[in-house]
């Protein structure tokens, strides 16, 4: 829910990375000097940029046998339970869409373990939000409240713990941003007729076509990770559209036109095809008419990686008829009860207006931060 912040990759190892991720046909490695030896630091970094088990494949570097033997044994169990909760949500006459880190792991990489992801995103239709949650919890899993914003939180979190004390997380989305400013870039029943079968996960598995595949991938590191460099979601976005052929691809520019994304979508391509030694691919000009071009797109201030997180609100706000945005004002503010509890651990309604207070204060000083810094 919250932003993935990933540490800078030192400078030493952006060269030596860049091919690896390329999948240059030479191995590189430790012992014949073109890498770096890898410290525990650099572990990290490429474990937190989900890259380790795609950078293993391509270097066999001891330092990161570990983790792509964790990830290997981890999906294994991860798949396992995938299968059950599609299998009781069709069950229940609910047709979910697996979308992001699972759905491309299945159906772009060379193997799923190759994708690291911290959860599974399903995508619903709203309506069928209420037999998601009775299936869900039937199942054993917790739902993590969440703090009431309708307008801002478009989804519902489960956990539950599963075999070797593997936790299993989901997310279940009934629209793919929860950001307003893309709201008008998915029309949900188009998606639907477009999607397409994951066989790898069995009958009842279903995702996003590519081009739609695509948009989100470019969307989602804008809208909800402050136009983030990690390089996992890079990889998505080059493992797309290395699999696209030219007539998606004018249909993935005329989507990105009508959802007012060809800046946001531009950015995200560049810094992909720069990562991983790509050449650049027909840009938006080569598909798109001038009035097409120029239109005006409020989702182009997100590329501002110093704008406040208080710009980023309002924004939103914008994006939204005037009902709305005194909704989600009321939310923000006031999110419910059991939000407040689990948040800071307090269950006496005494206290309760004081924790108020002190939330409207943090809300007021976090408005003027960074949108990055958060």
């Amino acid at each position: 829910m919250g932003s993935v912040r990933t540490p800078q990759i030192r400078a030493a190892l952006v060269e030596p990375l860049r091919c690896a991720l390329a999948n240059d046909a030479l191995v590189l490695s430790e012992t014949n000097g073109e890498w770096p030896r890898l410290d525990a630091s650099d572990v990290r970094t490429l474990l937190d940029h989900g890259i380790a088990p795609l950078v293993y494949r391509a270097t066999k570097l001891p330092a990161l046998r570990a983790a792509a033997i964790h990830a290997a044994a981890h999906e294994t169990l991860r798949e396992s339970d995938l299968r059950q909760v599609l299998e009781l949500l069709t069950a229940r006459g609910i047709a979910p869409l697996l979308i992001k880190g699972s759905a491309l792991a299945y159906s772009i990489y060379d193997a799923p373990e190759l994708r690291p992801r911290g959860d599974t995103d399903l995508l619903i239709r709203s309506e069928e939000a209420s037999g998601a949650r009775d299936a869900m919890r039937a199942a054993g899993f917790t739902e993590q409240v969440t703090s009431g914003d309708e307008h801002g939180v478009r989804q519902m979190f489960f956990t539950r713990q599963g075999a070797m004390g593997v936790r299993h997380s989901y997310d279940i989305h009934w629209s793919l941003t929860n950001s307003a400013i893309f709201s008008s870039a998915f029309e949900s029943e188009r998606i639907r007729e477009r999607s397409v079968a994951i066989p790898a996960l069995g009958p009842h598995a279903r995702t996003l076509a590519p081009v739609d595949a695509l948009l989100l991938a470019c969307i989602h590191r804008v809208a909800h990770h402050q136009d983030s460099d990690r390089l996992i979601w890079l990889a998505d976005i080059v493992k797309l559209l290395d699999n696209m052929s030219s007539a998606e691809l004018a249909t993935f520019w005329r989507l990105a036109a009508a959802g007012r994304t060809v800046g946001v979508c531009a950015r995200s391509i560049d810094l992909a095809c720069h990562w991983f030694l790509r050449r650049p691919v027909p840009g938006p000009a080569a598909w798109l008419t001038e009035e097409e071009l120029s239109r005006d797109e409020p989702s182009r201030q997100l590329l501002n990686r110093s704008i406040s997180y208080g710009s980023v609100i309002a924004a939103n706000l914008r994006a939204l008829p005037w009902p709305a945005r005194v909704v989600r004002l009321r939310q923000l503010a006031f999110p419910p009860a059991a939000y407040m509890t689990q948040t800071y651990g307090v269950h006496s309604p005494v206290i309760r207006p004081v924790l108020y207070l002190r939330r409207a204060v943090s809300g007021i000083r976090r408005l003027f931060r960074r949108r990055a810094d958060l």
